[in-house]
């Protein structure tokens, strides 16, 4: 597309306290840009784009918005603008821009070109104090969400079927009757665990491993959630909720994280707990009959 900017210069003479001449003149600057906008995947990499002016107007220069992003410029028109773009490591896709900026004697103006970066793909674990931790929830039984902000669904303690995470409530066998009856049992039973085939429930000892490592309340794709660890990329843990033992309502969707380990206390079961408020620890008083999120380890870590 031809774009033109006109800017007006002005030159007024005043002599006593009259107008006496104004010498008006008209600086045009004409330009295209191919293409305007850049998507670039994760991998980073560099990019082109060309920028044609006519003359007398000329590219002045060119600079990138971000610092994992650099522009640099060469030829006269058509002029060659190179992006080089780093590797992004994190979840999130990633913005910046390259502004162009145009001279023509005094005239000066600016262009951008918009740069959208792909996020990381989500690895299949992240290693925290030796543990493989899954990089997502369990959704469906035997199967992980898609993304690291998915809440997946929940499940109640020592049972396999999963139960929606968001209203209207339905279970993963179509079902729409709440389960409150007590599950039983000393520990999760392999037959009972949803993780995938490798992975499993964690232990009580593996989810208060989390709670001795860095971590920080934040939020991943406009989700809500717990950032655990100082790698890249870290774990990151959503928000969900839970559903209540006694009729599967479900309470603080936006607000505290809820999650099972295999280990019991009487009749109730341990989960580690977190909320926007600041709170970060194993609690013991989950009733089993609760509707929980599952984040599984490796088998064999």
């Amino acid at each position: 597309m031809l774009k033109k900017i006109t800017k007006p210069i002005i030159f007024c003479l005043f002599l006593s306290l009259s107008f006496f001449a104004c010498d008006k003149t008209s600086v045009n600057i004409k330009y295209t840009i191919s293409p305007e906008s850049l998507s670039i995947p994760a991998a980073g990499g560099a990019y082109e784009f060309t920028v044609f002016v006519e003359a007398p107007a000329k590219v002045e220069s060119v600079k990138a918005s971000a610092a994992w992003c650099e522009a640099s410029a060469s030829g006269r028109s058509p002029v060659t603008v190179v992006v080089t773009v780093d590797p992004n490591i994190d979840y999130e896709k990633r913005n910046a821009v390259v502004i162009v900026r145009f001279k023509s004697g005094a005239a000066k103006i600016s262009e951008i070109v918009q740069i959208t970066q792909e996020r990381a793909e989500a690895p299949e674990w992240v290693l925290i104090n030796g543990i493989k931790w899954a990089s997502r929830n369990v959704d469906m039984p035997g199967t992980f969400a898609a993304k690291p902000e998915d809440a997946g669904m929940f499940y109640q303690w020592n049972r396999k079927i999963g139960w929606s995470a968001t209203d209207p409530m339905i279970n993963s066998e179509g079902g729409t009757t709440w389960d409150s009856s007590y599950p039983e049992g000393n520990t999760w039973e392999k037959a009972n665990d949803p993780c995938p085939p490798g992975w499993r429930v964690p232990t009580l000892a593996e989810l208060e491993s989390l709670v001795n490592v860095d971590s920080k309340w934040t939020t991943l794709n406009g989700v809500n959630g717990r950032s655990i660890g100082s790698g890249k990329p870290a774990l990151f843990l959503p928000v969900a909720g839970h559903r209540s033992y006694y009729d599967g309502m479900l309470s603080y969707g936006s607000t505290s994280g809820f999650y099972w380990s295999s280990g019991t206390n009487g009749s109730n079961a341990y989960y580690l707990l977190f909320h926007a408020g600041g709170a970060f620890e194993v609690a013991n008083g989950g009733g089993r009959a609760m509707g929980f999120s599952v984040r599984c380890v490796a088998e064999e870590n």
